[in-house]
């Protein structure tokens, strides 16, 4: 009871000093594992990221772990690498370690449907991070609203000028995402001719973001003059190979990322970024997790969305009078 901390300890003061200095003495450390079983829990939270060489998510994992530490939890993180089949067995060996919930960002959730609803039947609660998916998972889940976010980016285009825009998608090899679709539909939705829209995608290297943005800049006919990356380091190596192609940045052309990690108030020029609070998902995703896992929250999955924030910087500027 002493060395286990119980608040309903009834031992003194002078009582709990002596055992702590003779467990200390005797170099005694109570059984964890031991006392999870008794418990039914283990104080441990699972966390699946899909690339840790994105500083995005080693951000998101720092803001996790404190959010996780509040209540008491440990964290063990998971490096799907951006591989289907490795985020599966990420799952399993989160599930095997006996961990009390799983916070999940996912490659592709819809791919994972089926895999998520296997999973719940093991009883551990899980939640998925990232963009809103329809029909809904069969898991609680928290993301942000990219549409909105980039709704703003483009209303901030239009406004310094800005008619062809380019669009880089990064995606897993063999992987598919909607976002290029919303893209299209909200730039056409705010005025901008469907001509004047290209894409490009890339691979989730440095290298294969800067040849796509060289792709897009050697697009036959009239070149956009705006380019929005699907993530920050997307965006950075847009900056670089503007750099490389005596491309002025903004002068020649405006450059958009998004997640603004913090190394994109650093570049040069800064980056003006579609930021999510990623201080409020982890605490958000925490808290749900936690809910489910202690029984407050019953019923069907959840889903939250939180809104994004257009944050201007110095790599947008007005159209070159082209």
């Amino acid at each position: 009871m002493i060395l286990n901390q119980r608040p309903n300890c009834w031992a003194s003061e002078v009582t709990k000093k002596k055992v702590k200095e003779a467990a200390e003495r005797l170099g005694y450390r109570p059984n964890r594992i031991a006392l999870a079983v008794r418990r039914g829990r283990y104080n441990t939270l699972g966390l699946i990221i899909t690339d840790l060489n994105n500083p995005f998510f080693s951000h998101f994992a720092y803001h996790l772990e404190l959010a996780a530490e509040k209540k008491g939890c440990d964290l063990i993180i998971e490096h799907s690498r951006f591989n289907l089949d490795r985020e599966s067995r990420c799952l399993d060996n989160l599930l095997d370690r006996q961990v009390d919930g799983i916070i999940a960002c996912l490659i592709n959730p819809v791919a994972q449907r089926k895999n998520l609803e296997e999973k719940i039947k093991y009883g551990v609660p899980i939640v998925v991070v990232g963009p809103r998916v329809a029909p809904p998972l069969p898991v609680d889940s928290i993301g942000t609203d990219f549409e909105a976010g980039l709704k703003q980016a483009l209303l901030h285009l239009k406004e310094l000028g800005h008619s062809r825009v380019g669009f880089i998608r990064t995606l897993p090899q063999n992987q598919v995402d909607k976002r290029q679709e919303v893209f299209f539909t909200v730039a056409t939705q705010l005025g901008f001719a469907a001509r004047d829209l290209t894409i490009e995608t890339s691979d989730q290297s440095l290298a294969g973001a800067k040849e796509a943005f060289n792709r897009l800049m050697k697009t036959s006919g009239r070149s956009p003059t705006a380019v929005i990356g699907l993530n920050d380091l997307c965006a950075i190596a847009c900056l670089r190979g503007a750099w490389e192609s005596g491309i002025r940045v903004p002068k020649d052309i405006s450059i958009i990322g998004v997640d603004n990690i913090l190394m994109s108030d650093y570049t040069c020029p800064s980056l003006t970024t579609i930021a999510p609070p990623l201080s409020e998902i982890g605490l958000q995703s925490v808290e749900m997790l936690s809910d489910r896992i202690l029984g407050k929250t019953k019923g069907g999955p959840m889903e939250k969305t939180l809104p994004s924030k257009l944050i201007v910087r110095e790599s947008t500027g007005h159209a070159p009078n082209i």
